[in-house]
């Protein structure tokens, strides 16, 4: 009896947590909109100087202007990024050529966003004209994000070039230009990971372990393209929408949570995430014990980092710089001190226990549990209750002949 009762007091503060977690998030995205709008106006009047002022032309294109003399142009651009898209204020001079470019915001992870401004993308902007395309060589290790700016950098030029040159250059981009043959890898390898995961051949172990170093060199190594906490973000903000440098995790994450909802099994992180490969390869070579974690603190505190990094991330609208994952280091050698001796120290531990990272922080396990908990509830929900039986329904429902018996006792 006592132990019902703490299941049944358990589910209730997981209800109140998941709705709360709902209106977290929302709040976030409502006052985050308010937030940004305001800063991206200082930064654009931080552009210009005391005694002069900024005068709309049209939507995207202004003139900074000293009494009645235009002094620069500021055209403001988009642009698709790792992260999604990204928005660029460029301040051009009346012939054309670029004085200053400020990035007004990006979603990209902040050190893929540090690495192009330490090598110096922005500065080589600087100078350049406007009568063409713009074009510098992008950086090596952040060439979507290197990328993305110069396509904000051209689209926030065109109208400018076209109120002084009289012509435009940029063409019309779609979201789904960045679409290419890895997502539809995606689709196939998760199709394949489905197909090995119901079925009863003969050698399915060897398959899987097929599957898993496929997916590592190519969802890893070669692309690093694994769902993050900012894939989730992306995908709950809807900034995908309008365009990514990239979809492979979101192709992969919106498949998993189907998967998910479908069959209660997280199938991402069993065969195809890099980073759980990664740890079960080094827990082969010592052959590291699993072990099971069954304090709740195991199970809160990452539900709560995960909350806590999404609603930040809806917040600033940039869910990828508060991602706190180390895939950056071990598949890239990007990020920053704490995630580097984050990564060697879950190395070092899955020479020992298997798979360490995704038994504690791994936010993908988090949204599991999450999922699997709605859905329980609601079917919970819309299940029809049963009806107690009453002492006269059973009398009733006793053969006639046996209520006669029961009657002529009674009379007699």
């Amino acid at each position: 009896m006592a132990r019902k009762s703490k299941r049944k007091s358990n589910q209730i503060i997981e209800k109140i947590a998941s709705i709360v977690s709902i209106i977290i998030l929302i709040a976030a995205w409502w006052f985050g909109g308010v937030e940004i709008s305001q800063r991206q106006l200082a930064m654009l009047d931080s552009l210009i100087e005391k005694n002069q002022q900024l005068i709309k032309v049209e939507e995207n294109l202004f003139q900074i202007v000293e009494g009645e003399e235009i002094k620069s142009w500021l055209g403001i651009g988009t642009g698709i990024g790792y992260g999604g898209e990204l928005n660029i204020a460029l301040k051009l001079d009346t012939k054309g050529n670029v004085e200053q470019a400020s990035l007004l915001s990006i979603k990209d992870t902040s050190s893929y966003v540090t690495k192009v401004i330490e090598n110096g993308l922005v500065n080589k902007i600087l100078g350049t004209t406007s009568r063409n395309l713009i074009h510098v060589d992008g950086i090596s290790g952040a060439t979507l994000t290197s990328n993305g700016i110069l396509q904000g950098v051209n689209d926030a030029a065109d109208p400018v070039r076209q109120q002084i040159f009289d012509y435009q250059l940029k063409e019309q981009a779609s979201p789904l230009d960045t679409v290419d043959v890895l997502d539809g890898l995606a689709v196939i390898l998760f199709g394949l990971a489905i197909y090995i995961s119901r079925s009863d051949i003969i050698h399915k172990e060897k398959m899987q372990w097929v599957l898993m170093i496929t997916s590592l060199g190519v969802f890893g190594f070669y692309s690093a393209s694994l769902v993050s906490s900012s894939t989730m973000g992306i995908l709950i903000s809807g900034s995908w929408t309008s365009g990514l440098g990239n979809y492979t995790a979101l192709v992969l994450l919106v498949l998993s949570i189907g998967y998910i909802l479908l069959y209660n099994k997280n199938l991402y992180c069993q065969m195809l995430c890099p980073m759980g490969i990664t740890q079960q390869c080094l827990s082969k070579l010592t052959n590291s014990k699993a072990i099971s974690l069954k304090h709740k603190a195991f199970q809160w505190f990452p539900r709560v980092l995960l909350l806590t990094t999404l609603a930040c991330g809806l917040y600033f609208r940039n869910p990828s710089a508060f991602s706190y994952e180390p895939f950056g280091i071990m598949f890239g050698m990007v990020g920053s001190l704490y995630l580097f001796i984050l990564t060697l120290l879950v190395l070092i531990t899955s020479l020992f226990v298997h798979r360490p990272w995704c038994k504690t922080l791994c936010p993908i396990t988090a949204m599991t549990d999450y999922i699997v908990f709605l859905k329980d509830w609601y079917k919970q929900a819309t299940k029809p209750k049963r009806k107690k039986k009453t002492a006269n329904t059973a009398v009733n429902k006793r053969p006639a002949a046996e209520q006669l018996i029961t009657v002529k006792v009674e009379e007699a």
